[in-house]
């Protein structure tokens, strides 16, 4: 987790030259673009760099061995490296390097995230005078996962006294509670990650689940937040007291007692991929042998030469497949619907030790680095998800959602297309980004094996010994695993949530129908805080942690209005809430997640996206940055939420 080295670098230019080989051309041309201000670079290699996500380029050796040589010898001379760069200078490099036009949004964004703009904190730290009150302005953060160690870290630099309940025994989140055979991520590492705390040193492209956690336990105990941290605890209820504008937290300890904390504001870290879900099915809890969740994997339980039936063909399900397959006697996989399964540069390729000395210190490396996968897998692939309503081609919802669809059967037919009736049950009948797409980690030469069998056909019944399908067959079965994921519309659960007037939030959300202002804050709910809440997910790529650095500075942003108005909690207007609500309902509808015919856990029971965001990560950036104090009424204690609007 180093920071980029100042020129020059301390290697002869040899080493650097052998170093920089390995390494990203696209991304080392921006390098030295920028260090050399040599805008001429842009004219002669730009238009040979492959689009951002295909990882290809057309340039001649001769031209290659150039641009390295030069970035080399820039490297190790005694120049310094630019601290700063002229805007629309960078807005050209930007349009140069993705092919497409830069907007403003974006420059604005990427100023700070490619370090060159200093950030200002949403919140400063107390001054002296200030220092007590912040002292005496407690909150609690539900959950020790990406989000609720964001929340810390941003908390304990502002001064503000919090707190962390973390259910599980150490922190992590999903990457702590997700320990199934082959668990890893499927997004980009060197996205995945804190932007204030890159990680050099990861050592794959797509690391397994340990190297996550681990991750998030060495930047909990780097920025000092172990200590604020409760482990073995679990929050039962949140009960808002209007005469006091505080929160009455209770919390079951690990004996099973409980107890109960007042805070000011509550910051709820918990997710929308925490409580493993079930289908309904005949004859569930009659089956004799072994069945679990991916979620709650059972590793004291043998798979060797076990007959194992695996439900479902999402993300978790694709990773254990070929995990376990090597093990069991025979796998059989049922499947609802089939996934688009495709090939991922570098997803099974470790980091070489040249490239993390690159990233480590050849500066602006790891940013730019930062903003090709940011583009690649997210803002880049944002326009492919709109439904054109006058595109009528079948399988695909626009033109270029037609030609992604072209290009990723192609690899389907070169993997499955020799095996006539395998590929039929494999070739998905949804357009691309319907569902999320996945990861070819083995998974179709999984397929292809004579021990595993991939079944359509939907379950009827579970027996004791096995399953039945819809044709009436039997599979005698050992072990039953669920990958089927999550209650991800059943947020907050099973947490008893009381607000203003008594309101419960499970009566105004029902089981599944959860709705929040920018998925962050609830109207009667006064200083309660969501991350990773209702239509905040990432469905098509990008990163959650972006997302949730986003909302923990839009938090911030609300304790500091907080302060500035002298009151004592802020409590979002129904008018702003809903007027918010149908515009992400509106755009929503007119995403592919909607297209007529595409089933996915992103709906609720009736029908609505309630999980995804419909917004470009550009767009997200900046709806978060500031409060706009006009959307909520600030409180002083004993007052209501239907008082009169206070602003500062």
């Amino acid at each position: 987790m180093t920071q980029s080295a100042a020129l020059p670098i301390d290697r002869e230019p040899s080493q650097v030259r052998a170093a920089l080989a390995d390494a990203d051309v696209s991304v080392l041309l921006m390098v030295l673009v920028q260090l050399t201000g040599d805008m001429d670079l842009l004219d002669r290699y730009a238009p040979l760099l492959g689009r951002p996500g295909e990882f290809t380029h057309s340039i001649p050796q001769p031209m290659l061995d150039e641009l390295l040589d030069r970035l080399a010898e820039r490297l190790t001379d005694a120049t310094p490296a630019p601290h700063e760069i002229d805007p629309e200078v960078l807005r050209r490099m930007m349009s140069a390097f993705v092919g497409e036009d830069i907007s403003d949004l974006h420059l604005t964004m990427l100023l700070e995230d490619l370090g060159f703009r200093k950030s200002e904190p949403p919140l400063a730290p107390a001054s002296s005078d200030q220092g007590k009150k912040a002292a005496d302005f407690k909150v609690l953060v539900i959950g020790a996962g990406a989000s609720g160690i964001c929340a810390g870290i941003g908390l304990k630099e502002a001064g503000i006294d919090f707190q962390i309940i973390e259910r599980n025994d150490d922190v992590g989140g999903v990457w702590h509670e997700n320990t199934y055979p082959g668990c890893g991520v499927d997004s980009a590492n060197h996205l995945y990650c804190y932007s204030f705390e890159l990680n050099h040193n990861w050592s794959r492209y797509y690391v397994k689940q340990a190297e996550l956690r681990d991750y998030l336990h060495d930047c909990a105990v780097k920025y000092g937040v172990m200590p604020y941290v409760r482990l073995r605890e679990e929050v039962t209820s949140l009960r808002y007291d209007e005469k006091t504008a505080r929160w009455h937290v209770t919390i079951r300890v690990a004996n099973g007692a409980e107890r109960t904390v007042v805070v000011n504001a509550v910051i709820s870290s918990v997710g929308q991929l925490n409580q493993p879900a079930f289908p309904r099915l005949k004859g569930i809890d009659s089956f004799a042998g072994v069945s679990m969740h991916t979620a709650r994997w059972r590793h004291d339980v043998d798979l060797k030469g076990k007959s194992v039936a695996m439900i479902g063909t999402g993300a978790s399900g694709m990773q254990v497949g070929p995990a376990i397959a090597d093990e069991v006697e025979r796998l059989t996989i049922f499947q609802r619907s089939a996934p688009w399964v495709l090939p991922r540069h570098n997803y099974h390729n470790t980091v070489t030790d040249s490239v993390k000395w690159v990233l480590a210190h050849v500066p602006h490396y790891a940013r730019w680095y930062r903003f090709l996968l940011f583009w690649a897998y997210g803002d880049g692939v944002y326009p492919l998800l709109k439904i054109d309503r006058s595109w009528k081609s079948a399988g695909s919802i626009s033109e270029r959602n037609a030609e992604t669809r072209k290009l990723w059967l192609k690899y389907v037919e070169a993997e499955m297309g020799d095996l006539p009736e395998l590929y039929a049950k494999v070739v998905p009948d949804y357009p691309p980004y319907g569902k999320r797409s996945l990861r070819d980690n083995d998974w179709y030469q999984t397929l292809r094996r004579e021990d595993v069998e991939l079944v359509n056909k939907s379950i009827t019944e579970i027996v004791p010994d096995g399953i039945i399908d819809s044709d009436g067959r039997h599979y005698p079965t050992d072990v039953i695993v669920y990958a089927t994921g999550f209650e991800a519309s059943r947020m907050l659960y099973p947490m008893d949530i009381v607000g203003v007037g008594g309101r419960k939030i499970r009566d105004l959300w029902g089981d599944d129908n959860p709705r929040a202002y920018l998925g962050i804050t609830v109207p009667a709910f006064p200083n309660l805080f969501l991350t990773y809440g209702p239509n905040t997910n990432l469905a098509h790529g990008g990163s959650i942690i972006f997302h949730a650095e986003c909302q923990v500075h839009y938090i911030l942003s609300c304790l500091a209005a907080l302060s500035d108005a002298g009151a004592d909690a802020m409590d979002c207007t129904q008018d702003a809430h809903d007027a918010y609500n149908a515009k992400a309902d509106e755009t929503l509808a007119e995403m592919v997640w909607s297209f007529e015919g595409v089933t996915n856990w992103y709906k609720n029971s009736t029908g609505r996206v309630t999980t995804n965001s419909p917004w470009s990560l550009v767009d997200y950036w900046h709806m978060t940055r500031q409060p706009d104090r006009a959307a909520y009424t600030f409180i002083r204690a004993g007052e209501t939420s239907e008082t009169e609007r206070k602003s500062a």
